[in-house]
């Protein structure tokens, strides 16, 4: 069975995207400063998914690395064994219209938790399948589909929580970026429903985020 693995982003305050989440601003209004880690600043081209997938992208493991090397590997092992996502409906929404053409899944199907129906379509290679029965139906595809590959959940906060939850989830990689959002969407609410333990494999500090993994502790 195939291993699920959440990844997501938060700032030092522990949001994932900025207020006002929107089409015309899928982080946020000002919240690209959350990701920008991952895909750059303005002023710099933005990274592809064919980029990130590369496996010669990155220096993970070299002693010598560069920090941005560092965030580069860390973007890359998102895709490295991946071979399904699991993704919210508010992501898919506000994301689809800025992805056009482009498809920042490099060909692995997916599956978004949804209570609104959809047909299933194709774009870039990936195949996008709406599933409404909740996130384990969706876990639950995604490992179907994924055969001897990794499930990557990467959003939103709300299933991200959910499939914790729900006891989905085998390993958490949390990229914490070294800024004070103030508002927005929380990851991790102020109460939650159960304890979960975690328990730390490793810490990387690349030049715009620190990269943290740990192992979900299964409940005794």
């Amino acid at each position: 069975m195939a291993d699920v693995f959440l990844e997501m982003t938060m700032t030092l305050d522990g949001f994932t995207a900025a207020p006002g989440v929107s089409t015309e601003h899928p982080l946020g209004i000002g919240g690209e400063r959350v990701q920008e880690w991952l895909f750059g600043s303005a002023e710099e081209p933005e990274e592809t998914a064919a980029d990130l997938f590369n496996p010669g992208y990155g220096a993970e493991g070299a002693a010598d690395a560069a920090a941005d090397e560092i965030d580069r590997s860390a973007a890359a092992r998102m895709f490295e064994t991946t071979g399904a996502f699991v993704l919210g409906r508010r992501t898919f929404d506000v994301s689809e219209l800025p992805w056009g053409g482009d498809n920042p899944f490099a060909g692995r199907p997916c599956f978004v938790v949804t209570s609104r129906s959809r047909e299933p379509f194709t774009r870039g290679g990936s195949r996008f399948e709406f599933v409404t029965g909740g996130v384990a139906e969706a876990v639950a595809r995604a490992r179907e589909a994924a055969h001897a590959a990794s499930v990557c959940i990467m959003g939103g906060a709300d299933v991200a929580r959910q499939a914790l939850s729900a006891e989905l989830v085998a390993e958490v990689r949390l990229h914490l970026v070294p800024v004070l959002l103030g508002a927005g969407s929380r990851l991790f609410p102020e109460s939650h429903d159960r304890r979960i333990e975690l328990e730390p494999l490793s810490v990387e500090q690349g030049a715009r985020a620190t990269h943290l993994r740990y192992r979900v502790l299964k409940r005794r």
